[in-house]
């Protein structure tokens, strides 16, 4: 089961669904994510979608998924090699 924080619920109403970032694309996404990471720092996992420029930062317990944030931008690619080069994510 995919569950939402209420920061992330926000996130996708407010903003995302503007561009086109629906809850089915993020459950495709954690499903078969283009790249899976993990955030050192924080201990979660990083979900990400170069297609749609989105990488979903989300927790596992048990048998539930906890959609954290969804992070949106057009330099996803920099973002994710600064994060990858300063070994946070890996």
């Amino acid at each position: 089961m995919i569950l939402f924080t209420q920061h992330a619920k926000e996130k996708l109403e407010k903003e995302l669904k503007k561009l086109g970032i629906t809850e089915q694309l993020i459950a495709k996404t954690l499903e078969n994510p283009d790249e899976l990471l993990y955030d050192a720092l924080r201990e979660r996992f990083v979900a990400v979608n170069w297609n749609n420029n989105t990488a979903i930062i989300y927790e596992k317990t048990d048998n539930n998924i906890t959609v954290i944030t969804v992070i949106y931008s057009t330099e996803l690619k920099d973002t994710v090699n600064r994060r990858k080069r300063t070994g946070r994510w890996i």
